[in-house]
């Protein structure tokens, strides 16, 4: 009986030493936060823009020494970070726990809807939930409330944006993003309101794959914390030319394990091409349905990168492109199709639509599309870099290796400016260097043209739609077709991470990861945007429409998109008349 006694002691007292002590929580938070005091560029800007300051952490310090368990402790992480305003920064809580429904949801006419319903997981005969029912309320709590709650942990810099992510994971939970997926139950209690007007509830199953946490695990704390020194982690492979050794470190876009992180899984099972939480983001057709006649050129194979066709408007004929990434699985594939389709539609169309909506970004593959679409000597972005030692290493290698291959003396000089200017930046309280271009050695780029002098880019007008998930890169290109005034953004305003992402393990003990935005963006020239100081940067800002349309309405979604095919049509349609014999 003594025995037994002390077992079921042990037993109570065990979940005690499961958790993180407190001390334990504080370390790991301050060297989250550390992260940002050495890496993070936007630190000044988010000052003046947002009025965030990432470094004040003591009210944080003070909620983690309250926190009751290791989930809360994790929350108050994701929510430091959030705080931010910043698409591109993101706690990702350990683990791999997915839970989720077969549904997906989104914000259309301001209200919440549902946009797609697995039939495998969820058979009509038993869930006859429909796309375009009303999302009233999850678990018993309004729908707005849930939104809200989980904004606090997933915010961008967009607000739309925000809340549109959040109405993502109302029905599906990454244990990455929200922590407390462990505790979730075995279903999720939904009410929705059916086009009948009818209101109907349905209780749904979790289905989970994966593994977290409950709780962090005990582990002793040294009597002298010493801090490892932490690897970059990042890969450090032969570079094939210059030019991939100049742009190594170029990465606009969302980091695949934040809170875009991928459901793959929803592909595996119902064979649609779903690669984001929102529906269609960075997926290979668009969300709508183009118009009857449309000619389809690529997007039937699998092999295709981008997305085309023509159809015919108004006597015009309308080329329609969908750039669905900048990061094509192979740049020289993608730049060939490319090449191969802007030369088609140099001869068979009068204007162009070019989709960059629900774009997550991705490399120098935006240079690329840019070379093709602007006929005329062109400036493309620069970026403002947070110096550490690490990145002048990265710049004194590629300055010894274009020496190695006695690369031209006017890009040798500009790679050793650049690098002073790295130096220079490093040396002061957290110095920030001015615009240094990106994905080529100058701001300028000249025009394609093929060996007899004659230009080979498009020539005839176009339009670029944009959303508010045009992300990162997303964000950029649009942008610089805007600043060379090579055609009219059309559609909402874009998310509005501006600058390039790393991600690094965070949390000694917590055995968490976060990313960091390492640079911000500039444009040619300042912007005045209602609500943000006057800057060049689009970090926050974005890339705004010239001419705005809607495409998240409720027509939209129960109809395909007709009404937002026919409008953004008559624009383009409206563009080629404007230049017209």
């Amino acid at each position: 009986m003594k025995l037994i006694a002390i077992l079921l002691s042990f037993l109570a007292a065990a979940p005690a030493f499961a958790q993180m002590t407190v001390d334990q929580r504080t370390f790991d938070f301050q060297v989250l936060a550390s992260l940002y005091a050495k890496r993070y560029a936007p630190l000044q800007w988010k000052r003046e823009a947002v009025n965030v300051d990432a470094l004040n952490i003591a009210p944080w310090l003070t909620r983690v020494r309250a926190a009751k368990d290791d989930i809360e402790f994790l929350e108050l992480c994701a929510e430091y970070v959030a705080s931010f305003d910043d698409g591109h920064t993101s706690f990702n809580a350990p683990g791999d726990l997915l839970a989720y429904t077969g549904l997906s949801a989104d914000i259309y006419d301001g209200k919440v809807y549902i946009d797609s319903v697995s039939r495998t997981l969820l058979p009509r005969a038993r869930y006859p939930i429909e796309v375009g029912d009303k999302l009233i309320s999850i678990d018993g709590r309004p729908v707005d409330e849930e939104i809200a709650a989980i904004a606090k942990l997933t915010k961008l810099a967009n607000p739309s944006s925000t809340r549109r992510l959040a109405a993502q994971f109302l029905t599906l939970r990454p244990v990455s993003v929200l922590p407390r997926t462990v505790s979730l139950g075995e279903t999720l209690e939904v009410e929705v309101e059916q086009a009948d007007g009818q209101t109907r509830k349905f209780s749904i199953p979790w289905l989970k794959e994966g593994f977290a946490p409950a709780k962090i695990g005990p582990v002793p704390s040294p009597r002298s914390a010493a801090v490892a020194k932490r690897l970059d982690g990042e890969e450090d492979g032969i570079r094939e030319t210059l030019l991939r050794a100049w742009n190594r470190n170029s990465r606009w876009k969302a980091p695949a394990a934040s809170k875009f992180a991928r459901r793959d899984f929803l592909r595996e099972r119902d064979g649609d091409e779903v690669d984001g939480w929102t529906l269609g983001w960075g997926a290979r057709p668009p969300t709508f349905t183009l118009p009857t006649g449309f000619a389809l050129r690529l997007g039937r194979s699998t092999a295709d990168f981008h997305f085309s066709g023509t159809y015919l408007s108004a006597g015009k004929r309308i080329g329609y492109l969908r750039i669905p990434s900048f990061d094509p699985p192979s740049a020289a594939a993608a730049q060939r199709e490319l090449a191969g389709e802007i030369a088609f539609f140099r001869q068979n169309t009068d204007g162009l639509v070019v989709d960059v909506q629900r774009n997550p970004g991705g490399g120098c593959h935006m240079l690329t599309a840019a070379n093709y679409l602007i006929p005329r000597r062109f400036w493309f972005f620069g970026e403002e870099l947070r110096p550490t030692i690490g990145l002048i290493a990265d710049f004194q290698y590629t300055l010894d290796l274009f020496r190695d291959f006695r690369a031209e003396q006017w890009e040798l000089d500009t790679i050793e400016f650049q690098l002073g200017m790295i130096k220079t930046a490093y040396s002061e309280n957290r110095g920030m260097t001015g615009p240094i271009p990106s994905c080529s050695l100058t701001f300028e780029n000249n025009p394609l043209t093929d060996a007899t002098g004659r230009t080979i880019a498009y020539e005839k007008p176009l339009i670029v739609l944009i959303d508010e998930f045009s992300t990162s890169a997303g964000d950029i290109f649009p942008a610089m077709m805007q600043d060379n005034k090579r055609g009219p953004l059309v559609g909402t305003r874009t998310t509005g991470a501006g600058g390039s992402v790393s991600l690094f393990d965070t949390g000694f003990y917590m055995e968490a990861s976060a990313s960091n935005t390492n640079s911000l963006v500039t444009r040619i020239e300042p912007r005045a945007v209602q609500g943000y100081p006057t800057s060049s940067y689009i970090e926050n800002v974005g890339a705004h429409p010239d001419i705005p349309l809607e495409r998240m309405t409720v027509e939209n979604l129960r109809s395909n998109g007709r009404e937002f095919v026919a409008e953004f049509t008559r624009i383009i349609v409206d563009e080629i008349n404007k230049v017209a014999p």
